[in-house]
């Protein structure tokens, strides 16, 4: 209640116009509509987060791509044929290369097509491209290239006898005179006990094959080879069979091996330097 003025110069407001009143009842009807908003933007954020969530893993529902192939042939043989003619397809030497058969039509001639490319596709006598090196194993076609002493016709092995410059017939000399020239062959080519060299004169298929060449060698031409060492090396090619390598020596260097198979050359016989 307010109180009673008691002098009428008093101007102060009454007190119960300044006096409080209580604030919680007018916040009372706020309250549920702030936790409703609050509830309402916490639900939005949650379906947002939950959508966004859900678009991130949903899944497409495609799998693992399948490819499968089309059931008619990508590529097929055009029913009409027309186009650019191919001279020369018709050859037989085409089957040949491909391994396949030619279906002959009526009417096709092909001996006549056979005649035409013949000559061109005939080759030449064949060429040795083996380089001449010296001092390389000799392979299976250059053994059997080396002259087979025993297939030798007897008129070719009297052309390659080493006639005498000086008979012993016709000089005066007496017999012990020989011994210098049989040193002089000797020291004329430098043969050694145990060198690496040595000169291959021929490839036989038995070893008495080339002992019987061996001794018609040293008959034949015994200045040349009256120091040589005798050397019959076996040589198992497989399938294309045993040969027997006749071969003589030994050098210490290899211009010595040289040197004498140069002489055999010089008397009509093959010889190839090899190690041994």
């Amino acid at each position: 209640m307010g109180r009673y003025r008691d002098d009428e110069r008093d101007y102060s407001p009454f007190e119960d116009d300044y006096r409080g009143f209580d604030v919680r009842e007018d916040d009372s009807t706020r309250g549920p509509l702030i936790l409703a908003l609050a509830v309402g933007v916490l639900l939005v954020f949650g379906a947002v987060v939950w959508n966004t969530y859900r678009q991130g893993i949903r899944d497409n529902g495609a799998g693992i791509p399948s490819v499968i192939a089309d059931k008619e042939p990508y590529k097929r043989a055009p029913e009409d044929r027309e186009g650019l003619a191919v001279p020369d397809t018709d050859k037989r030497f085409y089957d040949q290369m491909d391994d396949s058969e030619r279906i002959v039509e009526p009417g096709t001639d092909f001996a006549a097509n056979d005649t035409e490319g013949g000559d061109a596709l005939q080759g030449g006598p064949p060429i040795d491209l083996r380089p001449g090196r010296e001092g390389i194993e000799p392979d299976d076609a250059q053994v059997r290239a080396l002259a087979d002493l025993e297939a030798m016709p007897e008129d070719e092995e009297e052309t390659l006898r080493v006639v005498p410059t000086n008979p012993v017939v016709q000089a005066p000399a007496p017999a012990p005179r020989k011994a210098p020239a049989a040193s002089e062959a000797s020291s004329q080519f430098a043969f050694t006990d145990d060198g690496i060299y040595l000169v291959q004169l021929a490839a036989f298929r038995s070893q008495d094959a080339a002992e019987t060449a061996w001794a018609k060698m040293n008959s034949t031409k015994p200045g040349l080879y009256r120091s040589a060492q005798k050397r019959i090396q076996r040589a198992d090619l497989g399938a294309k069979g045993v040969f027997y390598r006749l071969r003589v020596g030994s050098f210490a260097e290899r211009s010595e091996a040289s040197k004498f198979c140069d002489a055999v050359k010089a008397g009509g016989d093959n010889c190839i330097v090899v190690t041994g």
